[in-house]
């Protein structure tokens, strides 16, 4: 979770987005999409990413091994979606939506 990396490493960048995707758009469905990729705010490094879409399972599986070879915010940005897929979410977020700081959530930086 963000909290558990907040606790191990202070600093934290959380990218978050909800939205309905395309195949829910035009039957007007109430389904809604999560993707939210968590950084080191130090390294860059990426160390989470939570999913809660159709198929879910088999973009967290490329994401999984891309975190475990170190993969940098800046190597998710530098990469290009495949549009239009939901998975293409995961490497156009580039705003972090909230942080934490010494273990602490907050809204902005100052």
């Amino acid at each position: 979770t963000e909290e558990d990396a907040a606790a191990k490493f202070g600093d934290i960048d959380v990218y978050k987005n909800r939205f309905r995707a395309m195949k829910h758009s035009f039957p007007k469905s109430e389904t809604y999409s999560l993707f939210k990729i968590i950084v080191d705010s130090k390294t860059q490094r990426v160390v989470g990413c939570h999913v809660a879409t159709d198929g879910a399972g088999e973009m967290v599986q490329g994401v999984a091994i891309a975190i475990k070879m170190g993969a940098t915010k800046d190597d998710f940005d530098n990469t290009i979606g495949i549009h239009p897929t939901s998975a293409e979410e995961l490497v156009t977020m580039r705003t972090p939506s909230y942080y934490y700081r010494d273990g602490e959530k907050t809204d902005t930086l100052e």
